[in-house]
């Protein structure tokens, strides 16, 4: 075997391994770059709810209170009748008077990343008061599919992600009659 066959072999065990090393190298970004996208697209992140009322016609009544279930959130990217993902499930009161200058957390859920355009939740009772009497309230449509405002709330996969519910009730009736709450609600995403 000659010096120059000898130097052909090795320089082409050098360059099979710097092809390797960079197909590797290449093949790394592309897992990487790959482990990236799907962790934002197909991701999870959280998003948490709360509940403002800001006092606008409460009429008689020094206090609303108001029980809320299941609080579902809309895709943007679904269909009307798909799409729809559960943040909170269990029941829970409101004590408007205490959200009248901030908020009260409802409940927070996990969600898959993506923006979301639609909340929709149940007003199941209402209890209002009056002259320091409570009154069981019917409440005017319970259910509930509000636009979020803003474009929707956009999740993204490892983050928390908020979305306030403001509550507009208007409390009609009397004591002999019967108290009616008619709320009114917009959605909006915050900073927290």
């Amino acid at each position: 075997m000659s010096l120059n066959t000898g130097r052909a072999q090795v320089s082409t065990v050098k360059m099979d391994q710097r092809r390797k090393a960079v197909l590797l190298g290449c093949l790394a970004v592309i897992l990487i770059a790959g482990a990236y996208v799907g962790y934002t697209v197909y991701g999870s992140g959280r998003l948490a709810l709360s509940v403002t009322d800001p006092p606008r016609d409460w009429g008689e009544a020094s206090n609303i209170y108001i029980r809320f279930s299941e609080v579902k959130v809309h895709r943007a990217d679904a269909g009307n009748e798909t799409g729809w993902y559960t943040v909170v499930e269990e029941a829970r009161w409101a004590d408007l008077r205490s959200t009248l200058n901030s908020s009260a957390a409802l409940g927070s859920g996990n969600l898959q990343a993506g923006k979301y355009n639609l909340v929709w939740f149940t007003v199941e009772e209402a209890i209002i008061t009056v002259n320091d009497a409570n009154y069981t309230a019917t409440v005017q449509s319970g259910t509930f599919k509000v636009s979020i405002v803003q474009g929707g709330v956009d999740v993204k996969a490892g983050q928390t992600s908020y979305l306030l519910i403001d509550i507009t009730p208007k409390v009609v009736g009397s004591a002999a009659q019967g108290f009616r709450v008619v709320p009114a609600s917009k959605a909006l995403p915050t900073q927290g």
